[in-house]
């Protein structure tokens, strides 16, 4: 998919979803082409952020610390999607939608790509803005997800897939909150 048509799929029910749609690769193929190099893109960053800039951040961990947390990290974000794809699929099954575990788990992989990108703003030196790019990404992130089950679950009224969506997105903000907490609480002690 072009990174034009995703980048679209924030904003519409149809770009780029239709390509989704079309291709229903397998999950080992979606781990392998997008998780698992995607999900290396946090974990090299906080190792950026440490080593050139984490006094921007007031945080005095030397730079074995920042390696422990981006291994740490890495591992949470391999366990974290097919967690969300399984909440998916259980929030759609309580709602009498049948789908399958390899449609979710695609779903989950393309809802964190703004997120995984949005780690790009810790090579900014500047806490605020940095904080700013990732809430932005986070953001994106759940309007993806909410045109994502539209389309992905095939449902007709976009409110439903408003209310599922925000009910997946609760459980994928609160695990993302822990997960920055857990970076936080690491790295000032």
């Amino acid at each position: 998919m072009s990174l034009l048509k995703y980048a679209k799929m924030p904003f519409s029910f149809q770009e780029g979803w239709d390509e989704v749609g079309a291709v229903h690769p397998s999950v080992m193929k979606t781990f392998f082409l997008l998780v698992l190099p995607l999900s290396l893109l946090p974990p090299a960053m906080l190792m950026y952020a440490g080593a050139h800039h984490a006094q921007a951040y007031m945080i005095d961990a030397d730079l074995s610390h920042w390696l422990e947390l981006a291994q740490v990290f890495f591992a949470a974000e391999l366990i974290t999607v097919p967690l969300m794809g399984m909440v998916i699929k259980q929030v759609a099954s309580t709602r009498h939608i049948c789908t399958d575990f390899g449609a979710t788990y695609q779903l989950a992989a393309i809802t964190a790509v703004p997120m995984w990108l949005s780690s790009l703003g810790l090579a900014i030196p500047r806490m605020w803005p940095m904080i700013a790019v990732i809430v932005l990404g986070l953001g994106i992130a759940a309007s993806v997800l909410y045109r994502g089950c539209y389309y992905v679950l095939k449902m007709r009224d976009p409110m439903d897939a408003q209310l599922l969506s925000c009910e997946v997105f609760a459980f994928g903000a609160m695990m993302w909150a822990l997960l920055c907490g857990f970076v936080l609480l690491t790295l000032m002690n």
